[in-house]
This record gives structure tokens, C-alpha cells and sequence, in this order.
């Protein structure tokens, strides 16, 4: 698809000129650059991709793939709504497809397998400017024309090699990501396409209400652990650091929970993503505020709960806290989002069902209750103990 500069500047009409359709062809180019640029001013690297979806659908993409016996990849495209990082607008919808497919454009792409691969991604590009003909022309109408134009649409297959982690032009949008499975290549059903909003993809949707249920949590656990230390004044060393960070997360959370509910429901999934890399930020500073004074004891005493060692629960939350966000590879944010939410719910479900915090006066073993239940957490994707 060869994309040609446009001209942005608008048509000097004056009174007597020659005009032909190039003149209006001109004008309507203007306009949807102008468009463009008005859409450009509020699109960055991570708000861009897959509209938010209202319909029956849930999602605004749809996407098959089939396999023949000489290992050649199909990809058909039947419905997807987005705008791209340049602000160009992509609605194919039902109507739109055929309406395509009747001119002979079907949003179809093959791709022979490279044993040397074992990734591809599904490229999918749209150029206004390339004025596509659709629709039945008018029978009382010389000479016969289809009455509408749509823009081109074009579907490509690149191996993993041949793209980076940002998208491979401003006209494009990576839609899918084909994997091996088995020998066998198919669509990958943790690949979450750029989204513009939480509501644009059915992941993000139960993502955002995993993460509601758990900042809800540890609101409640932080809240009682707190009020217990206070009831029973527990005053040895691990109660006061349990205490210093149940405080500190309670108050991180009385002011963030609001926003989550009122702005991160149809935000971009960067905005969700980062009340948890804030929350986790929060619980390591509390801990670091004891080094030299108690926060090996204490880590101990918490990994204790957790079957984890020291190294790995610390991992967890510096994983977290450097997390960094790649739009263009949701998966990999949401993986370690939902290692740190059941970690974290996980301890401080622990130490919420605890009658003391600490250690016994006459001995150096911790106390225990065994009363955690031992449940298997959803093989999908999970954000809380089940």
C-alpha cells in the first residue's frame, strides 16, 4: 500500500473556475487531515488501538485464522473498530466487509510458515487517502458509479523478528499475535491487541473487575489488622512495622480507590495498570523504612506466611514497581499484576486472620493459627484468591 504526502491546504474556489472531481477529491483529502490532526492531539503511545465496545459483540475485534495441509496461515478480519497511533480511524463492521468483499477487497491474509519462527503478529493498515468504490449504483443514474468510497484496508503477517515493541508505522495497528501450539500455529488468547479504553477488550473488562475486588480487600484486611493491633495493644517490634505498613497502604488506598472507580472503568488500561505499580511502590517504601531495625525479621515473618522465600517476595514487588508498560504487549502487565494482587492478598489475608503479630515472649517461634483454607486459584486469568 503506497501512501502518498497530501496536500492539507483547502481548495481556493472562485467564481467562473474549471472544477472537475479532483477539485473535490482535493477538499475531502483536507478535511481528513484536518480530522486527523484534531485526532492526533489526543492520541500517545499508550492510547491509542481498539475502541471501547458497547454492542452484544463485548469487543470490538474479531479475527479467525485457519490452517491448510501445506502449513500456509489464513487470517480473516470480520470486525474491528480502532484509531491509530496517527489518529486514523479504522471501523470495519459487518456492512463494511461486505460492502468490501463486493468490490473484491476481503480483508483476508495467507502466510507460509518459516520454520526458523515461532511468532507472528497480524498487521492490520488503513489509508483513508486510497479512495476504495463499494456499494450498487443507482440504475436511474448515467454513467453507473458505485455511490460510496470506504478507505483501504490491508492485513499483513510478520514474524516477531521483523517487528519492535512499538507499532511499525501510524497507519497500522497490531491486531493479533499467532503462536505454535503443539506444532500447530494459532491465534494467541492472551494477546490483547492496543486498546484506547478499559471497556475495548473483554480481558481488560475482567482485569479491571479482578483489581476492583482486590484494592476492596486489602482496604478491609488493612482496616482490621490495624484495629486489632490497636484492641489487644500490640506493642513488639513486627506488630509495630505490621502496623506501619497496614497504615500506609489503608491511606495510599483512601485515596486512590475513588478514581479507580469513577475514571479507570473507561480509561486507557495504563491508568489501572498504575494504581497497582503505585500500591506496590507503597508497600516496599514501608518496608524499606526498616532496614537496619527489624525488616529482615519482619520479611521473614511475612514470607513465612506466603511459602515464599525472602528473595522472591521481594522480586514480586521490585518486578512490579519497575514494571515496564509496552501498550503494544498488555499480557505481559497484566502477568505481573495478577502475581503481585494474589501475593499481596494472600499475606495480608493471612495476617488479618491472626490473633497476635509476633513472636512469643519466651521463644523464638512465630505464632500460628492454621486456619487458611487451601483453594486452587482459576487457571484463567486471576487477580484474587479463590
Amino acid at each position: 500500500m503506497e501512501t502518498k504526502k497530501r496536500n492539507q491546504h483547502r481548495v481556493n474556489w472562485i467564481d467562473g473556475m474549471k472544477i472537475n472531481k479532483d477539485h473535490f477529491i482535493e477538499m475531502e483529502h483536507s478535511l481528513l487531515s484536518h480530522i486527523n490532526q484534531s485526532e492526533q492531539k489526543d492520541i500517545s503511545p499508550i492510547n491509542f488501538g481498539l475502541l471501547p465496545d458497547y454492542s452484544e459483540y463485548g469487543s470490538a475485534i474479531d479475527i479467525s485464522l485457519s490452517v491448510d495441509g501445506q502449513d500456509t496461515i489464513s487470517v480473516v478480519l470480520n470486525r474491528c473498530r480502532a484509531i491509530t497511533l496517527g489518529g486514523y480511524q479504522i471501523d470495519i463492521n459487518d456492512q463494511t466487509r461486505q460492502l468490501l468483499e463486493q468490490s473484491g477487497y476481503i480483508l483476508k491474509q495467507e502466510y507460509a510458515i518459516q520454520k526458523d519462527d515461532n511468532e507472528w503478529f497480524v498487521i492490520l493498515t488503513v489509508n483513508p487517502f486510497n479512495r476504495i468504490p463499494v456499494g450498487d449504483a443507482d440504475p436511474d443514474e448515467e454513467p453507473p458509479r458505485h455511490p460510496h468510497v470506504l478507505p483501504e484496508y490491508k492485513l499483513d503477517i510478520l514474524p516477531k523478528s521483523e517487528v519492535s515493541t512499538q507499532e511499525i508505522g501510524k497507519q497500522h495497528i497490531t491486531i493479533g499475535k499467532i503462536i505454535l501450539e503443539n506444532g500447530k500455529p494459532s491465534i494467541d488468547p492472551d494477546f490483547i491487541p492496543p486498546c484506547r479504553s478499559v471497556q475495548s477488550h473483554p480481558d481488560l473488562k475482567f482485569t479491571y473487575n479482578g483489581i476492583g475486588t482486590f484494592l476492596n480487600q486489602m482496604e478491609a484486611y488493612s482496616m482490621h489488622i490495624i484495629q486489632k493491633i490497636h484492641q489487644k495493644k500490640q506493642t513488639n517490634d513486627l506488630a509495630i512495622m505490621a502496623l506501619h505498613l497496614t497504615e500506609q497502604v489503608l491511606r495510599h488506598l483512601n485515596g486512590s480507590i475513588t478514581d479507580f472507580r469513577f475514571k479507570d472503568r473507561y480509561a486507557p488500561p495504563v491508568q489501572m495498570i498504575s494504581r497497582i505499580v503505585n500500591l506496590g511502590r507503597v508497600i516496599k517504601s514501608s518496608l524499606d523504612v526498616h532496614v537496619g531495625t527489624g525488616k529482615e525479621d519482619f520479611l521473614n515473618y511475612l514470607t513465612d506466611w506466603c511459602d515464599l522465600n525472602q528473595g522472591a517476595f521481594e522480586n514480586v514487588l521490585i518486578e512490579t514497581i519497575e514494571m515496564e508498560y509496552v501498550h503494544t504487549n498488555l499480557n505481559e502487565a497484566l502477568v505481573k499484576t495478577s502475581d503481585f494482587t494474589k501475593l499481596m492478598l494472600s499475606l495480608f489475608k493471612k495476617l488479618n486472620e491472626l490473633d497476635f503479630i509476633g513472636k512469643k515472649s519466651d521463644s523464638g517461634i512465630f505464632v500460628k493459627e492454621e486456619v487458611v483454607d487451601n483453594t486452587e486459584v482459576k487457571s484463567r486469568r486471576s487477580f484474587l484468591l479463590d
